[in-house]
C-alpha cells in the first residue's frame, strides 16, 4: 500500500478533504457504541423481531437515534439512510447519503457474543468515501477516507491499519447470513479450484476488522449471490467496510468482480459479496467463483430485475 497517501496528523483534526466527515463518523459511531454498551452491560434491552424476521432490540433504536442526532446536526443537508429509519426515495436525488447500520450484529448482541458493531459509511455519487466501525464492547476503530488510506483506533492509539496478503493457500470462509448454507457443493468445488480447505460457514457475517492481523483467521470472505439474482445483504451491511478493506489493500466488489453502488433504489445487494486480502488473491477468488454464477451478473441495483413471474429485460 501507498505510504505517501497518509495524513501526517490524525485525519478527523485536519482539513483535507472529507477530514471532517470522518470526525463526524467517528463522533457519531463512539457515542452510539457508548449507549449500545450501557444497554449491554445492564442486559436491559428488549428484543423484538421486524417484518422480515429479524431481531431488533432497544439498544439498535437507541444507536439509530443518536447516529441521526449527531449527522443531522453536523451535516443538516445530507441524505441519511439507516437500516432502523424509514427510507425515502428522496435520498436518491441527493449526491451524499449516510449510510449506517446501528448494530451490524444484533442476534450476536442477544446472545451476548460480544460480536457486533456500529456502521457508518458516507456516499458520494453511489461510493462509499468514508468508513467508520466501532466494536463497542472494546472501543475498537476501523475507519478510511477513500484515497487516504485507513486506520485501527485503539483506545488513544492510533495506527495505519494495512491488511497483510495471504501467506500460503488461500483460508476461506462463508456465513450463514450470506448464503453459506444453502450453497455448500458450490463452495466446495471453490476451494477446490483455488487449493484451499473446505469453507467453514460463519455464525456471524463481515467485519473489516477480521482482516486485522489481531483477529485473521481467513483471507477471503466469500457470499454467493442468491438464485434469483435477489438480494443477499442490504446497503448498510456493506458500505463502511467496502472503504475500510478497500483502503487497507485488499478487496471488495461482487461475486462478478464489478464495485458495489450505494444509495440505490433499492437498498439490497444483488450481486453477492467477494472481500480478499488482496487484488492478487481476489482475482483468483474472482475466477474460482465463475463457474458457479451466471455468465451476465444481474443489475446491481435489484429495484431493475423484473418482479417474479415477469419476463425479464
Amino acid at each position: 500500500m501507498d505510504m505517501s497517501r497518509k495524513p501526517a496528523q490524525p485525519p478527523e483534526s485536519g482539513t483535507a478533504e472529507f477530514d471532517r466527515e470522518l470526525g463526524v463518523a467517528l463522533e457519531a459511531g463512539r457515542r452510539a457504541a457508548a449507549v449500545i454498551l450501557d444497554f449491554y452491560d445492564r442486559d436491559a434491552a428488549e428484543a423484538y423481531t421486524k417484518r422480515d424476521g429479524s431481531p431488533v432490540t432497544d439498544a439498535d433504536l437507541a444507536s439509530d437515534k443518536v447516529i441521526r442526532e449527531v449527522i443531522g446536526s453536523a451535516v443538516p443537508k445530507d441524505a441519511l439512510l439507516t437500516e432502523e429509519g424509514a427510507s425515502s426515495r428522496a435520498r436518491i436525488a441527493s449526491p451524499r447519503c449516510w449510510i449506517v447500520d446501528p448494530i451490524d450484529g444484533t442476534a450476536q448482541f442477544i446472545a451476548r457474543t460480544g460480536l457486533f458493531d456500529v456502521m457508518i459509511a458516507l456516499a458520494v455519487d453511489g461510493r462509499p468515501v468514508v468508513g467508520v466501525s466501532v466494536r463497542p464492547v472494546d472501543g475498537l476503530v476501523h475507519a478510511a477516507i477513500k484515497g487516504r488510506g485507513a486506520w485501527e483506533y485503539d483506545g488513544a492509539i492510533r495506527r495505519p491499519f494495512e491488511i497483510a496478503p495471504a501467506p500460503g493457500p488461500p483460508r476461506l470462509v462463508s456465513s450463514k447470513w450470506y448464503g453459506g448454507r444453502d450453497r455448500g457443493a458450490g463452495l466446495a468445488r471453490i476451494a477446490d479450484r483455488l487449493g484451499a480447505q473446505p469453507i467453514p460457514i460463519q455464525e456471524v457475517g463481515f467485519q473489516a476488522r477480521n482482516f486485522a492481523a489481531s483477529e485473521r483467521a481467513f483471507d477471503a470472505f466469500i457470499g454467493l449471490p442468491p438464485g434469483s439474482g435477489r438480494s443477499i445483504a442490504q446497503e448498510w451491511d456493506l458500505a463502511a467496510v467496502d472503504v475500510i478493506v478497500t483502503e487497507a489493500g485488499g478487496a471488495f466488489t461482487d461475486c462478478w468482480g464489478r464495485r458495489h453502488r450505494y444509495n440505490k433504489r433499492s437498498t439490497g445487494i444483488s450481486g453477492g459479496i467477494v472481500a480478499s486480502a488482496s487484488l492478487d488473491l481476489h482475482k483468483r477468488v474472482i475466477a474460482a467463483i465463475a463457474p458457479e454464477i451466471p455468465l451476465d451478473p444481474p443489475p446491481p441495483d435489484p429495484a431493475d430485475l423484473p418482479e417474479p413471474g415477469e419476463p425479464g429485460p
